[in-house]
């Protein structure tokens, strides 16, 4: 466990230098400091393909992880729900919670659309193949490995990094919610995007 952690934490670390090396380079739209990441993409469900085009004039909350992660998001999802069941009726019905599983060897759509479920209901699990799950995960600068588990039923883990993207009416992310962050901080951001124009 704590090796895990530790490579949590480099992954971390490498996630930050990145996103470091990107804000000292020119931004297109220096009001938007998150222009250089997201963007649509298209992914299977358990009822077919879902598009993020398909929430537009929705806020979205995005996760990033996997089904039989032990900890990490366990906790993100909690958060998540949490902060959700705080908000609004009318609030809810304007945000549309989505997990992507960056398993997809284990995690069918089908296996992420019930765990996703389990937190919350009316949150999408999304997977596909390998190919595609690594191309959404590369415009979201989401990091992830396989890491081999000697003896262990489980074969092997996931390690990742850990973030809830809040993604704006227009489909542009407005904030990123760290791991680190509380469930209060992410309900400040989902209201933050739901009073934004766009």
């Amino acid at each position: 466990m704590k090796q895990i952690t530790l490579a949590l934490v480099a992954i971390a670390s490498i996630a930050v230098g990145i996103w470091f090396g990107l804000q000292n380079q020119p931004q297109p739209h220096k009001q938007d400091p998150y222009a250089r990441i997201g963007g649509d993409f298209t992914l299977q469900s358990a009822k077919g393909p879902v598009s993020l085009h398909d929430f537009k004039g929705k806020v979205v909350a995005l996760y990033f992880g996997y089904t039989r992660c032990p900890d990490v998001c366990i906790t993100s999802l909690s958060k998540m729900a949490q902060a959700l069941k705080s908000m609004t009726n009318k609030e809810r019905a304007q945000i549309q919670p989505v997990f992507i599983s960056i398993d997809p060897e284990r995690d069918t759509p089908a296996i992420a659309s019930e765990y996703a479920g389990y937190f919350y209901p009316g949150a999408i699990g999304l997977s596909g193949t390998l190919e595609e799950v690594t191309k959404v995960a590369k415009r979201y600068l989401v990091i992830f490995q396989k890491v081999k588990l000697e003896g262990s039923a489980m074969d092997y883990s996931m390690d990742h990094s850990s973030i809830i993207y809040v993604i704006g009416r227009d489909g542009k992310i407005s904030a990123l919610v760290h791991h680190a962050d509380s469930a209060e901080a992410l309900v400040k951001y989902l209201r933050g995007a739901l009073a934004a124009k766009g």
